[in-house]
């Protein structure tokens, strides 16, 4: 039997494992941005809330997934015992081993979202740095073995520490170009100089 906390979980993870957010991933289905937050899960008494098969159908036909791979998701969903996360940013290239997995003080360990790939980690955004489109307070949420695509948000950790987060343009065996948010080209970087690139898998705002 299938429950409503697995169903709500299997919505979230196919966001996830899209690089959306559940508003995102309605909004891409033709949906409202509402349907799946958190506050549409249970009623005003306080009994469960079920998604309906019309919106579940868009979400699958909107990501290509079929009904067999969604029940997958429902009946099994993987994820980290806990998620490792820093506050910071401004990272140093030893906070990563050389496979891009955390490493060395500082992390502290929280509980991780359903459906998120092994590897993934969390960063909290000291700053405004990545204003307007992250802020102060944002945590970011990326894995290094994320399939990247070009256009998908990533994150971009340099040798000397600096962080970068845009759009992914350019990935080659040399170089990874990003761009800004607004369009603009962020500096190519040799691969040479990359400590670790991750996709956004997920950011709380």
């Amino acid at each position: 039997m299938l429950t409503h906390s697995q169903i709500w979980t299997a919505i979230d993870t196919l966001a996830q494992r899209h690089g959306l957010t559940p508003s995102a991933l309605a909004k891409r289905a033709g949906l409202d941005a509402t349907t799946f937050n958190r506050s549409k899960r249970r009623g005003a008494d306080g009994n469960p809330r079920w998604p309906s098969t019309e919106s579940i159908a868009k979400i699958l036909t909107a990501t290509q997934v079929s009904v067999d791979e969604f029940l997958a998701i429902v009946t099994s969903v993987p994820g980290p015992a806990s998620l490792p996360f820093l506050f910071s940013d401004h990272l140093r290239p030893e906070a990563f081993n050389p496979e891009g997995k955390p490493q060395g003080t500082g992390w502290e360990a929280i509980e991780p979202l359903p459906g998120l790939r092994g590897d993934s980690f969390a960063i909290g955004l000291a700053s405004d740095a990545f204003a307007p489109s992250y802020r102060q307070g944002d945590v970011v949420i990326a894995s290094p073995s994320a399939p990247r695509r070009r256009g998908d948000r990533v994150l971009l950790l340099a040798g000397d520490g600096s962080l970068s987060i845009g759009e992914l343009g350019l990935e080659s065996a040399t170089q990874v170009r990003l761009r800004c948010f607004s369009g603009q080209q962020i500096q190519a970087r040799s691969t040479k100089d990359i400590r670790l690139l991750a996709r956004i898998l997920w950011v709380s705002q």
